[in-house]
């Protein structure tokens, strides 16, 4: 090990966070656990006090999905006697890939087995104290519709109970087909609540936070939900369902842009029709469907999706979900919860990872791809380089691609929503940031790449440290991060000691905290190519021709 390595995983001293506790931050998860048990409204569980916090893990919200229960809405848990062992993670929903390729993203990747039983959740906290009525902090994992967990090393809440005095939440639910597969045009009577069941897992998850939270020193009525991409999507779409009224009070949406594009049920019948037939089952006799091997559902599944339909996601099913987040009903569902809002600087480039000559392409090559994926010609392309070269005249090639892929597909529907409800009459206040910090692998090619701010929202950037490097500056931006989380979780504001003055987003200030080792506020920031590129589209089916390097 390195001096500078040894060095960063010494115990370092957090600054104040404004109303929190000065704390610190650990050096490594390698430390002895003392068992510690909670009574909550169905039993006894038993966790572990170490790593300087209270964790339990594995705690059922829902009853197993499985047989009857699949593609239902969660059922209750049955009570339990005796002590139940809440010191490992609980199972993840089925899927098909369960992490990230490479070194640098192992911390986001996760080992339990798969199985339906995984309607789990798992809470951190600083201790046990029923009276504390601290911040609770409700993290639902990325991956898309797809696949993800909450329970890998980078999503460890230790660090962010610690360092903000709060509780920590993260939990699992159903996904793929398991989760969204819309089967109401098919059996309404059975299977009505299909399409949204992995939204009912995470609305059924709060709930239990609602009952239990407060024996872990929780205030169920200060609820933060937070969440990265497919997290931060399900975060959107929870603001446009009915029953998650009252059961989360702030939003924190990272890189969630993919739940403002919610489609009428309809939209996903031919999905569902082409998983049903590859499933060999009949539409009249729906229930065989639940008898039938995960892996085979799984596999269906995946037929299903090659067959040129887009896989399982959240619908308006008038019922659960009876709109989008943004609009004028969406609004009003949700009035009272600030926003914040936020994306990384460069979040296409993990896509473009795949192939690392993306990051060496001519302004030809740029071009090419642009043509061709955005449908618009080189004058406009012109003028789209030339917005971005404005503020940063250094912006290569890839760089533009990138930074454009980036806008289109992030920055800029985000940013739409926070005009959209600062513009509204009678809403709560929305704030944007964008996490600016360069990973320093292979010289800092990837930038800030999409997922890079999920360790330092949890304060485990040491646990991240193939991908954050040797130096200060990762826990510098860690506790900016974190600090502007918790003071938002707190009170509604992300304000804090550790930054500049942070301004809610206004349509005439557009003020945007970039976030970095030194923060900055910037007011109206990339303003002109945002506007360049406002109008370009990327057909989910044709995207990836913008991924894939041509010579």
């Amino acid at each position: 090990m390195t001096a500078g390595r040894s060095n960063r995983r010494q115990f370092l001293a957090a600054a104040a966070i404004g109303v929190a506790t000065p704390i610190i931050l650990r050096g490594t998860m390698a430390m002895a656990a003392q068992p510690v048990t909670v009574k909550i409204r169905n039993g006894v569980l038993r966790g572990a006090q170490g790593h300087g916090a209270i964790s339990f893990k594995g705690i059922p919200y829902a009853a197993s999905t499985a047989g009857a229960n699949r593609f239902k809405a969660p059922q209750p848990v049955v009570d339990w006697t005796g002590e139940r062992d809440a010191t490992k993670y609980g199972p993840l929903s089925p899927q098909i890939n369960t992490g990230m390729s490479g070194d640098i993203f192992q911390w986001y990747n996760q080992n339990e087995p798969l199985g339906e039983d995984c309607c789990v959740l798992n809470v951190f906290t600083p201790d046990l104290k029923a009276d504390a009525r601290r911040p609770v902090m409700f993290y639902i994992h990325g991956g898309g519709y797809i696949n993800g967990g909450g329970g890998s090393i980078g999503q460890d809440g230790s660090n962010l109970a610690r360092y903000g005095d709060v509780v920590v939440v993260t939990i699992n639910h159903r996904l793929n087909a398991f989760g969204y597969t819309n089967l109401s045009h098919l059996d309404p009577e059975h299977f009505g609540d299909a399409a949204n069941a992995g939204n009912l897992d995470i609305v059924a998850a709060l709930e239990w936070v609602r009952d239990n939270i407060a024996a872990f020193g929780g205030d169920p009525e200060s609820v933060t939900v937070f969440g990265q991409s497919g997290g931060g999507s399900k975060i959107m779409t929870l603001l446009a369902m009915p029953k998650a009224q009252g059961l989360f009070h702030r939003a924190i949406s990272m890189s969630g842009a993919a739940g403002l594009n919610v489609d009428p049920a309809a939209a996903m019948e031919p999905y569902a029709n082409a998983f049903v037939k590859e499933l060999g089952v009949v539409p009249k006799n729906l229930a065989a469907a639940q008898q039938i091997r995960m892996q085979t559902v799984l596999d269906a599944r995946n037929r299903a999706v090659a067959a040129s339909f887009e896989g399982a996601r959240p619908v308006i099913d008038g019922k659960h979900i009876v709109t989008r987040p943004m609009t004028a009903e969406g609004l009003a569902m949700h009035a009272k919860v600030p926003m914040l809002l936020g994306s990384t600087k460069t979040e296409a480039s993990l896509f473009f990872q795949g192939d690392m000559r993306n990051f060496k392409i001519t302004e030809e090559q740029m071009r090419v791809r642009m043509r061709t994926v955005f449908k618009i010609d080189d004058a406009k392309i012109d003028r789209i380089m030339a917005a971005y070269r404005k503020a940063s005249p250094e912006m290569t090639p890839s760089d533009i691609l990138v930074a454009v892929a980036s806008d289109v597909q992030f920055r800029l529907p985000l940013t739409g929503a926070a005009e959209t409800k600062s513009g509204a009459a009678g809403q709560a206040p929305v704030y944007m940031y964008n996490f600016n910090w360069t990973i320093p692998w292979e010289g800092g090619v990837l930038g800030s790449p999409h997922a890079v701010d999920i360790p330092f929202a949890f304060g485990t950037v040491n646990e991240a440290g193939e991908m954050t490097g040797q130096g200060d500056d990762a826990m510098e931006t860690s506790m900016n991060l974190m600090s502007a989380f918790v003071n938002f979780a707190r009170t509604g504001n992300p304000s804090n000691d550790r930054m500049p003055e942070w301004k809610p987003y206004g349509t005439t200030t557009r003020t945007t905290m970039l976030v970095d080792a030194k923060c900055e506020a910037a007011g109206d920031w990339r303003g002109d190519a945002l506007r360049e590129v406002s109008t370009l589209k990327i057909d989910p089916f044709n995207r990836a021709a913008l991924y894939k390097y041509e010579g």
